[in-house]
């Protein structure tokens, strides 16, 4: 049994509805996670018990729910007692009938006897007894199937909270997987932005100074070559090295990459690095 929290505030529910049940009115809530409560209060008021002895009674069971809610009645908020739908009906196995109140004791003694002869047909049937009075057994050697079946119960509910366990971690390895996924395929469609972004007007400028001087310098290094079939030579491997047809759809993400691959061929040609021409575009990246 869970006792109701000590915390100063109880929430509010998610939502609450008066329905009607054993011929009176009561209070059903809605917690965040989904699950419904019934107002214990009403439930002792429409079958005439008192609230102390049946609240004392559950928060000593512990396969009863009890928790709190801040509820609007009247006008006014109140925090009161809500009992888990799905508890009732074991609460009202252990309600005595000679407690209920005379009005409601004929529909509460229907509904106690169903109750009961579900509990029993279930007795039955996982001990693979004749749903029947137990004068039908002929054999009380039959009565071992109920340790074993009550045996068999208690392996498989642990398999089935090992496999909850298991079903858990899926789960919580599989939103990790999601998470992963996507945040992967961000990174890729930003990636794919920055290669489709073309350089800047600025960037455009740094790099065609760059290559003015790398193809100045093969010119200079190689008699067959005049300035401008070297500046032409120097961008035709410029474009192919990055994948393009034209300097002016080099991507922006690349920049980087395409200063240190001019920087690379002109150190190579003349030995010495483009010192004013790396500083300029060390300026344009920080200002971008």
């Amino acid at each position: 049994m869970s006792n109701p929290s000590s915390s100063p505030r109880p929430p509010r529910p998610r939502e609450q509805l008066p329905i009607t049940l054993f011929e009176g009115v009561v209070l059903a809530a809605r917690a965040d996670d989904g699950r419904i409560y019934i107002g214990l209060r009403d439930l002792c008021e429409v079958l005439g018990l008192k609230v102390s002895g049946q609240r004392r009674r559950i928060i000593t069971d512990e396969a009863l729910h009890l928790t709190q809610f801040r509820v609007q009645i009247g006008g006014q908020f109140r925090t009161l007692d809500f009992l888990l739908l799905e508890d009732v009906p074991v609460w009202l196995l252990g309600v005595q009938q000679v407690r209920v109140s005379e009005g409601a004791q004929e529909r509460f003694g229907y509904v106690k006897t169903y109750l009961v002869s579900a509990v029993q047909r279930a007795f039955a049937e996982l001990a693979g007894l004749p749903d029947a009075p137990s004068s039908e057994i002929e054999d009380l050697i039959d009565l071992d199937r109920i340790d074993q079946a009550f045996t068999q119960l208690a392996e498989l509910g642990r398999r089935q909270e090992q496999l909850e366990s298991s079903l858990n971690r899926a789960r919580g390895a599989f939103r990790d997987i999601r998470s992963l996924m996507q945040e992967i395929q961000e990174r890729v469609q930003e990636l794919e932005r920055q290669a489709k972004a073309t350089l800047s007007p600025t960037q455009r400028g740094t790099v065609y100074q760059m290559v003015q001087q790398w193809g100045t310098a093969r010119a200079e290094r190689d008699p067959k070559l005049t300035p401008g079939v070297g500046i032409r030579k120097s961008w035709a491997e410029l474009n192919a090295a990055f994948g393009v047809s034209t300097y002016t759809q080099l991507p922006a993400g690349h920049y980087s990459e395409i200063v240190g691959y001019i920087k690379d061929h002109y150190r190579t040609i003349t030995g010495r690095d483009l010192d004013a021409v790396e500083q300029a575009g060390l300026e344009d990246v920080d200002e971008a």
